[in-house]
């Protein structure tokens, strides 16, 4: 379940996101909420809410 702050998008304080695994190629950074897990892709773009599955898809070396 969503956090009250996740539910209404990635935004301040970030302070509550942990970086969990990055991908130089792209580049991007999966991100964690340390309040509700929920997982954020924050790349140069619009940061996207993950699912587990797509997030181990997008980083295979990250501890999901």
């Amino acid at each position: 379940m969503l956090c009250t702050d996740c539910q209404s998008g990635y935004h301040a304080p970030y302070d509550r996101f942990e970086r969990m695994a990055a991908n130089p190629e792209v580049p991007s950074f999966l991100m964690r909420c340390k309040h509700c897990g929920a997982l954020w892709n924050e790349t140069s773009g619009v940061p996207e809410l993950l699912t587990r599955t797509h997030a181990r898809g997008l980083y295979t070396r990250a501890r999901i």
